[in-house]
Formats: structure tokens, C-alpha cells, sequence
């Protein structure tokens, strides 16, 4: 392919961007090749009023993405609409590209700095198909900007449910792609196995449909490889009858953990023979209370009012860590050790903190053959233990105390996985939706799969614009 340059007069980037005239970014180049194919209307300059620019900053969930200024934000309204710009920005040499989905990601791998950041925010609507043939599946297509909330709603009005996330606020997309984690896991494995067909829009601009029938190695690659292959602007989910789900959050003081914990570990240990049931545990510091205590929420009413629900800080500085190991009561003895001694170190600059949070959530090895072999996540041969995954997670509210705690968790993460693997009860996998950009969660789905998704990427982006036109996210070419 060769790339063909866009040549922008200084009087055209005047309209667009008047304090950057003079200088023609790459930022500005991808804006103006999206002008000149057409999709003028759809773009928001920060130069334009009123334009809602900043509002699509402001609703980003983390403080760290929203204070990234792209040169422009794209909004398409279509699939088509990502077509023409993919096919306008991938003829120019340079210029980052940015892809968001519900925007939820607290690391900047949904907007660019002085680039194109693609805001699949009004491709939100979810049309549910019932079924025309016996046995069929109903199925709900869900719009990559969409969030749980308001798909699960939808499909909740004709009495069925989907494999979802478990707080309203997340993207649709960005769970999906990394795999999943649901209340329904139990019954039907991770959310990208429900997922049936999977709208895309290529490198080269070609929207094609993956499946089982067409793309099946696309398909498979889409299943937990994130954002390497494509855009994809659709999802079309397996529906089931919802059924009803109760749920609860207790909330206990810190010397009541063990009682909690012995209930969440035998939890795990006989989940196969009660796949409904899911439970997580939280360990909660608010300095404003100056204690720690715990919430055991378990999955009132429908899953999508569970979601609605669901509160978020939204507008902190986090810092995420994960790892994953076996539900061994000796690894979470060590995490709250850890727990407590992170909140020793750091009495100094609690103001600067709204909380610190530990979470543990079920990972019973049955949920990885509910799809063997159907996703790149390799659970169907890795996970042979009943496990966990552990999310550390701390607040902030400044950028020293972000680098303060990326330190003291970076640190802290290390001395547990550590003690796991030294005494027998790592587990490799690593959920790519929590770590952090430090840990390298692709290489956790094994030598095989690394292989295979290298191969697709190859064949439907030959010229890798996934790989290094779009920084955001983890890159199956960075892998060894």
C-alpha cells in the first residue's frame, strides 16, 4: 500500500483550528482528511464552541483520559461512517487514532493526544431479533458505544438477558472484547461467548460480518484479543429467558472478614454444582472514615436495574492492578496483609485519596469450558484450579498521589504474585480489563493463541494500522 500525503492549505486549518494555523500537526491532517471525505458534520473541534468537544471530554470516566486533548473527536452515526474515516486516515503517513466505545477505561487507550479520537458514543442502540424457527436464540444487537445499562433495559422488556457486565456505567464494547466478566458467567462462560457475530469495520475500511460461517478465525481472534483486528461497530449477543435474579450488598465491619471469606472461598469450591450464584468481596478504606471495612455484594430485582445501580467515582485519578490466582484462603491471607500494610505506608497522603479498594471475584475453572476452544483467552487449557481475580485499585485525587500509589501498588502486586507461585497457587491468566499498563496480559493466553492472533492481525491488517496508528490498548504485535 502506498500511503498518499493530504495536503491542507494554511487558510483551511484556520477554519479548523485557528490557534494551531501555522503548523500543520498530524492531528490536524487526520481531522482535515475526514473534512474531505465527507464527514464534516460529524467532527468537534475544540476551537468551536458550544460544539460539545468538552462534553465528550467530560464524560470520559477517568480524570487521566479527560485531560488528553485530541485535535479533533469523530462521532459516527454508522458503520459507514467508520468506513470513510478509516479508509481517509489510513492513507496518510502519521497521526495517532483513538477508538472509544462507553468511554470507561481508566488508562488513555480511548482518546490520543493531538490525534483522531473516534467517539462510537451514538452507535448506542440495541434492536433485539426474536426468534422466527424452534430452538432458535433470540438475539440482541447491541451498538459498540452503547453501555450495559440501557442494552440490558432493552432486552429486559422482552423478558430475556444477556450475558452483560455488572455495572451499568461500562462500555458494552471494552468488556466484550476483553472477555467478560458477568453475573451469568456460571450458566454461560465469559460475555464474548455469547457473542454470536461480531460487526467490524477492517483496516482497509471493508465492514464485514465475523462468525462462525464468515471470518471464523476473525471471530475467534475477537473473543478476548481486544482491539487488535478492527473496529468493531456491532455486537450481536445470544438472549436468554432472564429469569429472576436476587441480589444484595452487605456491608461488615473489617474483623468480620474471615466469616465473609470462608463463605466466598466455599462459594467457589462448589460453583459447578450451582453455576447461578456469584459473589464478590471488596475491602474498602475511605480515609474520611479512617477504617477499613468490606462489602459482599451478591447478584435486587432485574440484572439491569442491578446495573443501574451501580456508582462509580467518576473523575479520579485511578491506579489498577490484577492478578489472578487459586481460591487458597493462604492468597488472600497475603492480599490483606498487603491490604493493610498499604495503608500503613500511606497515612501521609490520604487527603490526596477518596479510597482504596480490593476486590476479589469468583473464577471457577468451569467457566472456561463453557466455549472451549471458541476464544483466545486459553483458560480452556490454563485454568485447571478454581481461582480468583484480584483487582487492587486506589483513588486519587492528584497526579502525586497517582504516582505515589502506581508505585506503592506496582510494588505490591509483585510481592503477591510472588508468594502465589511460591507456594503452588498462581494462575497464569491475567483479565485485561483490569490490569494495569504495566503487566502484559496477552502473553497470559499462551504461545498458541499469541501465534494465532498474530496470524489474523496479519491477514486483515496487513499494513498493522491497529498495531502502531492506534496506541491505545495492549498490542498483540508487542508480545515476544
Amino acid at each position: 500500500m502506498r500511503f498518499v500525503p493530504v495536503s491542507v492549505p494554511v487558510a483551511v486549518l484556520s477554519v479548523l483550528a485557528p490557534e494551531a494555523a501555522a503548523t500543520a500537526t498530524d492531528g490536524l491532517l487526520g481531522c482535515q482528511a475526514l473534512v474531505a471525505a465527507g464527514l464534516g458534520a460529524s467532527i468537534l473541534f475544540p476551537s468551536t464552541p458550544g460544539n460539545g468537544y468538552q462534553a465528550s471530554l467530560d464524560s470520559y470516566y477517568s480524570l487521566i483520559v479527560r485531560e488528553i486533548k485530541p485535535a479533533c473527536v469523530f462521532r459516527p452515526r454508522t458503520a459507514q461512517h467508520v468506513s470513510k474515516a478509516i479508509k481517509a486516515l489510513s492513507k496518510l503517513p502519521s497521526g495517532k487514532v483513538a477508538v472509544r466505545g462507553g468511554g470507561h477505561s481508566i488508562w488513555p487507550n480511548n482518546n490520543v493526544a493531538d490525534g483522531v479520537t473516534i467517539d462510537l458514543s451514538l452507535l448506542n442502540q440495541t434492536d433485539v431479533h426474536l426468534p422466527t424457527k424452534p430452538n432458535a436464540n433470540a438475539i440482541a444487537s447491541v451498538g459498540a458505544g452503547s453501555r450495559w445499562t440501557s442494552a440490558l433495559l432493552e432486552v429486559e422488556k422482552y423478558g430475556l438477558s444477556i450475558t452483560a457486565g455488572r455495572v451499568g456505567t461500562v462500555g458494552v464494547a471494552g468488556l466484550t472484547l476483553g472477555g467478560g466478566l458477568s453475573f451469568h458467567s456460571g450458566r454461560h462462560g465469559f460475555t464474548c461467548d455469547d457473542v454470536t457475530n461480531y460487526e467490524v469495520v477492517l483496516a482497509s475500511g471493508q465492514i464485514v460480518n465475523a462468525n462462525g460461517k464468515q471470518t471464523p478465525d476473525l471471530f475467534k481472534a475477537l473473543k478476548g484479543g481486544s482491539g487488535n483486528f478492527g473496529i468493531v461497530t456491532r455486537f450481536d449477543f445470544a438472549a436468554f429467558p432472564a429469569g429472576p435474579l436476587y441480589g444484595r450488598m452487605v456491608t461488615a465491619a473489617w474483623d468480620q472478614r474471615d466469616t465473609i471469606l470462608d463463605s466466598f472461598i466455599r462459594l467457589i469450591d462448589i460453583n459447578e454444582e450451582h453455576p447461578a450464584d456469584s459473589q464478590i468481596v471488596l475491602y474498602m478504606y475511605d480515609p474520611m472514615a479512617a477504617v477499613p471495612w468490606l462489602s459482599d455484594r451478591r447478584a435486587t430485582q432485574t440484572y439491569g436495574e442491578l446495573a443501574a445501580a451501580s456508582s462509580d467515582n467518576a473523575g479520579d485519578r485511578y491506579v489498577w492492578f490484577s492478578l489472578c490466582f487459586q481460591n487458597n484462603k493462604r492468597v488472600i491471607d497475603k492480599a490483606t496483609e498487603l491490604y493493610q500494610q498499604l495503608i500503613d505506608e500511606t497515612q501521609g497522603a490520604m487527603g490526596d485519596i477518596d479510597r482504596i479498594i480490593f476486590v476479589f471475584q469468583q473464577l471457577p475453572k468451569h467457566y472456561a469450558q463453557k466455549n472451549p476452544g471458541g476464544n483466545v483467552l486459553g483458560m480452556d487449557k490454563t485454568l485447571t484450579e478454581d481461582s480468583i481475580v484480584w483487582l487492587g485499585e486506589a483513588f486519587a485525587k492528584t497526579k502525586e498521589a497517582e504516582a505515589l500509589f502506581q508505585s506503592k501498588m506496582a510494588a505490591l502486586t509483585e510481592e503477591l504474585e510472588a508468594f502465589a507461585k511460591a507456594i503452588g497457587a498462581a494462575t497464569r491468566w491475567q483479565y485485561i480489563n483490569y490490569v494495569n499498563p504495566m503487566q502484559d496480559p496477552l502473553k497470559s493466553y499462551g504461545a498458541e493463541n499469541i501465534a494465532f492472533m498474530k496470524r489474523v492481525s496479519a491477514k486483515y491488517d496487513p499494513q498493522g494500522f491497529f498495531q502502531t496508528r492506534v496506541p491505545g490498548g495492549f498490542k498483540i504485535s508487542h508480545v515476544k
